[in-house]
């Protein structure tokens, strides 16, 4: 079986050469192996062929017997690398807390593993008005981030 960081100290710098970041890797027992990776940009198919070919070029099928997918880190999986908070400054995320609260709002930054959100709360009572607050998170308090996708 293929170790991870093999396969890391491969692909990395390719990626990093068209602009993206590693984001994850998997592998199964059974040899097969899902690479993710992001850009600021955008991923395209180009980018992950290009990432394919350059891992198949240093790993033999014949000897390894492996199965290889390289893709994007997807809009709807959670977080996982640091970079993926800074690439999604101004987007809206629903944030699950460790303690399992959850909020939801716009990441204004994230500095020092600390997210800062806008989120909207209801004003008490009758009136339908909205109020804007920021809060701080710890990345340490945060079990899950994902992107909040709205199709308005």
């Amino acid at each position: 079986m293929i170790a991870k960081e093999d396969i890391i100290k491969v692909a990395e710098p390719v990626i990093k050469n068209l602009g993206g970041f590693f984001v994850d890797i998997k592998v199964n027992t059974a040899n097969v192996i899902t690479l993710f990776f992001d850009s600021e940009d955008g991923v395209t198919v180009e980018h992950c062929l290009e990432i394919s070919k350059h891992i198949e070029e240093h790993f033999d099928r014949d000897i390894e017997d492996y199965e290889l997918t390289v893709c994007s880190a997807g809009l709807d999986n959670p977080f996982v690398v640091d970079q993926q908070y800074y690439k999604h400054k101004g987007k809206e995320v629903g944030v699950l807390l460790k303690n399992g609260k959850r909020q939801r709002g716009i990441i204004l930054s994230y500095e020092n593993q600390i997210l800062k959100l806008e989120i909207e709360k209801k004003k008490k009572g009758k009136s339908k008005q909205k109020i804007i607050e920021e809060i701080i998170i710890p990345k340490s308090e945060i079990k899950e981030t994902k992107l909040k996708i709205n199709f308005k």
